[in-house]
């Protein structure tokens, strides 16, 4: 029969210390904890936790509920095994709720209006009358206070954390030094990555120096990789553009995990450009250019045409391109070659054709700053041939020129 330990416990390394004693655990916000153990290493876990943990609220049954209220009313308490209602029974009825989400702690308040105070008096309540008022959340309840869990046991998995430190025997001073140490420590994760089937998607860098200060650097890829020479590539250049301004005495660093970007080619289309190679040229602008400097376009939020900023630089996903044959006399769509800025035009009426418009659009305006705009689009063809879009801008009070189509 498995017995189980509830702990609760401010000290940090609780989790950790747990971890070494039990596979199955149960974290209970905000500082509680749940182990699973045998019947014949009870004895023993708990002089470990005991041992290990300060502060620490303790207590051991064959049920969660129990072990649980018997560590924050009665720290230390060992409950027998079939004696969990005999050890309830005189607990007051609110306690529960340290056992409960706040939605069903509403119905705690019902019973002290019945005159129910203790668990054992809860307990005894006939269970067709209970459900009759209060449905299948009071006999839930009911089977609490008489020490019965009601939920399976979700034990917690944490989940592969890739990160290795070194501390040094003696102060680096030197970036040829320091590359040689970080090369052992890529190796490394990245065969733990491999092991589980991941790459890098950033790199954490984490420097103590000898002032007593901490140095970080965060390192984004344009695509997972799992190569340390890549990787110790990268790091270098990012490390040649901000180097850490004091000797180091401690390396620290962090993969953080995404899964490998796999491509397959077609035979038919030519190759995308290789990801290492793209993160590795990204890589050298950044440390020549500076981060701010290095992005790709993208659409701002806003039906303002031309709007486009800079954002990170991200691989986009390959996408599956679609084979269109068309006969020449179908492709005859046209483009539109913008000019940047739009130049002031005096087209007038009379070098018109034909015209196709207005297309109206506004933003902005309630901004209430200059950044708002208003805009009456036409596209118009001229006498000689040309075909163009001009538009009336209403905050400028003048006629644009935006571009020809080619």
């Amino acid at each position: 029969m498995p017995r189980f330990i509830a702990i609760f416990s401010s000290n940090p390394s609780r989790l950790a210390i747990a971890q070494r004693l039990s596979p199955r655990i149960k974290i209970c916000p905000p500082d509680g904890l749940l182990l699973e153990v045998t019947a014949r290493f009870e004895g023993t876990a708990l002089e470990k936790l005991l041992r290990q943990i300060h502060p620490l609220k303790v207590g051991i049954s064959s049920t969660r509920i129990t072990a649980i209220l018997a560590a924050q009313t009665q720290s230390g308490t060992v409950v027998p095994p079939g004696k969990e209602g005999d050890f309830l029974a005189s607990l007051p009825v609110h306690l529960l709720s340290l056992a409960l989400p706040e939605p069903d702690c509403k119905l705690l308040s019902t019973f002290s209006q019945w005159g129910i105070r203790t668990l054992g008096e809860l307990a005894a309540l006939p269970e067709e009358e209970l459900v009759a008022r209060l449905g299948q959340a009071g006999l839930r309840l009911q089977k609490m206070a008489r020490g019965q869990d009601v939920e399976s046991f979700p034990s917690h998995v944490e989940g592969p954390h890739f990160e290795e430190s070194q501390e040094l025997e003696w102060t680096l001073d030197s970036l040829e030094s320091l590359t040689f140490i970080l090369g052992r420590i890529l190796e490394q994760l990245c065969a733990r990555l491999r092991n589980y089937g991941l790459a890098v998607r950033a790199l954490c860098l984490v420097l103590r120096l000898d002032d007593r200060t901490i140095y970080e650097r965060t390192l984004h890829l344009a695509s997972p990789t799992c190569h340390p020479k890549l990787l110790l590539s990268l790091l270098r250049l990012d490390l040649q553009s901000h180097p850490p301004n004091s000797g180091i005495v401690g390396v620290s660093l962090q993969a953080i995990p995404a899964p490998p970007r796999l491509i397959q080619y077609s035979l038919l289309e030519p190759p995308l450009p290789n990801p290492e190679k793209v993160s590795h040229t990204l890589g050298r602008l950044t440390a020549l250019l500076g981060k701010s400097n290095i992005g790709s376009p993208a659409l701002r939020d806003t039906h303002r045409p031309d709007a486009i900023e800079r954002a990170p630089f991200a691989a986009p996903a390959e996408k599956r391109r679609k084979k269109k044959e068309k006969r020449a006399a179908q492709i005859t769509q046209l483009s539109l070659r913008r000019f940047r800025p739009p130049r002031p035009t005096r087209i007038r009426s009379h070098q018109i054709v034909t015209c196709a418009g207005p297309w109206r659009s506004s933003g902005d305006w309630w901004t209430g700053t200059n950044q708002k705009w208003a805009r009456d689009e036409w596209d118009v063809e001229l006498l000689d041939g040309s075909i163009c879009r001009i538009y009336w801008d209403h905050c400028k009070k003048n006629w644009f020129l935006e571009g020809i189509y080619d």
